[in-house]
């Protein structure tokens, strides 16, 4: 490992540890050890043997901390925070947009700044029932709300077309209406949250309630144009040019709307492709025919504010506050703050340590695309089927590697356009949002989208179906997996490095082979049918076993409990030391590092899922297991762990059924 990979390491041992790097004896303390409790047998509950004494620490739970990657996620923010209120950096762009908006007294929120975006956009508002004039443009008014990335009568989406995955498109779509809520305190907290609105724009107490009043029963009334649960779902369908939009749904407008937003772009309404909730938006024609104007013009007036959030947070804790602000920054300014990120971790020297970093990885991920191909050639799924089997090798060297790029120091801290930012918070988030949502709309009509350093906040992987592409946020890349201590030997940052990182690589590969990838081909194109029925079947008896009583809500979990367990087993199978090819005799690993890698996989899901554990319909429709699954199941599954560990046959972390598919 050459000189700036071990800088590197250490400068991130510092930062994730709080371990001086000149103290030899602390720095190579084992940190796996630290989360052992040794009093549970690892044969019965490897999770609780792994984890039993893992802690997230009162201060970083109010960051949001649950589990390992939540801690490491919160790390990055104390940093970043500590950065922006140092007195060494009170002039840069970012910490600008933090003080402003967190720090500075005299520049807290006003909904002034807000109401004047509104009501300058020449939509002629009739604000708060004052004006009646007949010529109020609701269109325009609805179109400003969306340039600042806020939702109006409907959401418009920029996403990925899904005919084609190289192609972006509009999808326009109801509202969510998520503050509104669907029970009596959400509703009361938010009729209460409307007359705060309303008395900061200088409405009398008695109106503004009444007026509150009003406006949630104007927004219950829109959302009962939708079906029941019919908000919580994606609605997709072929898209339609805007010409042929405009022909159903004469009444919305739809050529003034978009013209308002890509104004100063060049495009055309007979190409521009969208796909619509078109059963929403028929009802929403005929709701608008009867529509309080006064109504319509004052809800749509207090959007912007509510998209923003105004004053929603001044009564949380202050650590909450900060966390609110950084995601911010998070949102707007993902480049600028990934690049300061890797700075603050890496020193001067960042972007040569980095590059040597992404180098690193790639050759993990080279050497997982060559073990899986191993897999596949010998796996009895496609025996006597060459050509299925061809075609699955094909697809796991066509797979490519998505990494973040470190957004250059002198480039625009905007989305594409240059944004001075000094100006009030709001003026601020006004601002940035504007050109965020500018560089969306022309990335619909062609332009490539802009390089930024990838989500900095963000410790996960994705696979992208219709791409064939693993994607790793810059946030991944800044947390412990990458680093060890420089006093390891080069074995224990090999074991840690395959057991981290290179698990996580596996679980996607594997997801271009689970019973949603199989449907997709080399090009990421959907592809039914071109498996062979005997190829099927072979692969579905092996999941089958993915189904068995050790899987709780298994119909929903499948894919992500088939990516846990084979993602491992490839990850621990290209690890694992083979023999020489001119010798009978397999290689001998070392019976510590092997107890390393299980337990470095396992405390990687230390803490609690708290999206499984909540008592509501989202537990039953996580596509994950809970943590104490994804550890206990995935193990038990490899025969390698209970020889390891010595599990006797029979024990709960060595049963008679194992899964297995390649």
């Amino acid at each position: 490992m050459n000189a700036n990979i071990t800088i590197f390491l250490c400068l991130l041992a510092v930062f994730f540890i709080g371990i001086p790097p000149t103290n030899g004896q602390n720095e190579c303390l084992n940190l796996v050890d630290k989360n052992v409790d040794k009093e549970a047998a690892p044969c019965d509950d490897f999770y609780a043997h792994a984890c039993g004494n893992w802690y997230g620490g009162e201060y970083q739970r109010n960051f949001g901390v649950h589990d390992a990657r939540s801690m490491w996620v919160a790390k990055l923010k104390e940093k970043l925070i500590e950065h922006f209120e140092s007195d060494s950096d009170k002039h840069s762009p970012l910490s600008t947009f933090y003080r402003k908006c967190f720090s500075d007294l005299d520049s807290k929120q006003s909904i002034t700044a807000y109401n004047e975006a509104m009501v300058g956009s020449g939509a002629n508002f009739s604000i708060l029932g004052h004006n009646k004039s007949s010529d109020w443009d609701w269109i325009l008014a609805n179109a400003e709300l969306r340039k600042y990335g806020a939702q109006g009568l409907w959401r418009l989406l920029v996403q990925d077309n899904w005919q084609s995955a190289d192609q972006k498109i509009f999808y326009l779509l109801s509202p969510t209406f998520h503050q509104l809520g669907h029970d009596e305190l959400t509703e009361f907290l938010y009729e209460r949250y409307l007359k705060v609105l309303l008395i900061e724009m200088g409405v009398r107490v008695r109106r503004a309630q009444e007026w509150a009043r009003n406006l949630v029963d104007f927004e219950k009334s829109l959302q009962s144009l939708l079906a029941v649960d019919r908000e919580k779902t994606l609605v997709l369908r072929e898209p339609q040019t805007l010409v042929q939009l405009e022909e159903q749904l004469p009444e919305l407008q739809l050529r003034k709307y978009f013209e308002v937003l890509l104004k100063d772009i060049d495009w055309d309404p007979n190409t521009l492709l969208v796909v619509v909730d078109m059963d929403y938006l028929q009802s929403l024609q005929r709701f608008l025919r009867s529509a309080d104007r006064e109504l319509l013009s004052t809800w749509l007036l207090l959007k912007l504010p509510m998209h923003f959030e105004f004053k929603l947070h001044t009564d949380e804790k202050i650590v909450s506050q900060k966390d609110y602000w950084v995601e911010q920054l998070r949102h707007l300014l993902p480049g600028p703050l990934g690049r300061l990120q890797m700075e603050l971790l890496l020193g001067e020297n960042y972007q040569e340590i980095y590059d040597n970093s992404i180098q690193q990885v790639a050759f993990l991920f080279r050497d997982l695309k060559q073990q899986f191909e191993l897999l596949l050639n010998e796996t009895e799924v496609f025996d006597y089927d060459l050509v299925t089997r061809t075609m699955a090798r094909e697809k796991i060297r066509a797979m490519r590697l998505l990494t973040p790029r470190l957004q250059d120091p002198g480039h625009s801290m905007s989305t594409g356009t240059a944004t001075p930012l000094g100006g009030s918070c709001d003026w601020n988030l006004m601002q940035l949002s504007r050109n965020r949502a500018h560089q969306e709309f022309r990335q619909v009509l062609g332009e490539p989208p802009v390089s930024h350093a990838g989500d900095p906040l963000v410790a996960n992987a994705y696979y992208r179906l219709s791409l064939n592409r693993i994607e790793l946020p810059l946030g991944l890349l800044a947390t412990p997996l990458l680093q060890e201590p420089t006093c390891r030997t080069e074995a224990e940052r090999k074991v840690r490095l395959s057991a981290g990182l290179g698990y996580i690589l596996a679980h996607e590969m594997v997801h271009a082979f689970d019973y949603d990838g199989i449907n997709y081909d080399a090009s990421g194109q959907l592809a039914n049918g071109q498996w062979p029925p005997r190829a099927i079947i072979r692969f579905g008896l092996r999941a089958a076993c993915y189904m068995g009583a050790r899987y709780s809500n298994a119909a929903v979990t499948m894919n992500e409990n088939i990516a846990d367990t084979e993602g491992l087993r490839l990850a621990f199978e290209t690890y694992r030391p083979r023999p020489e090819t001119n010798s009978s005799s397999p290689a001998t690993p070392d019976p510590e590092l092997l107890k390393t890698f299980f337990l470095v996989y396992a405390q990687t899901w230390c803490g609690k899922s708290v999206d499984l554990d909540a008592e509501d319909s989202s537990a039953q429709n996580s596509l994950h297991s809970k943590h104490q699954e994804r550890v206990n199941n995935v193990l038990a599954n490899l025969p390698e762990f209970a020889e390891t560990f010595q599990c006797k046959a029979g024990s709960p972390m060595n049963p008679a059924a194992k899964c297995r598919i390649w």
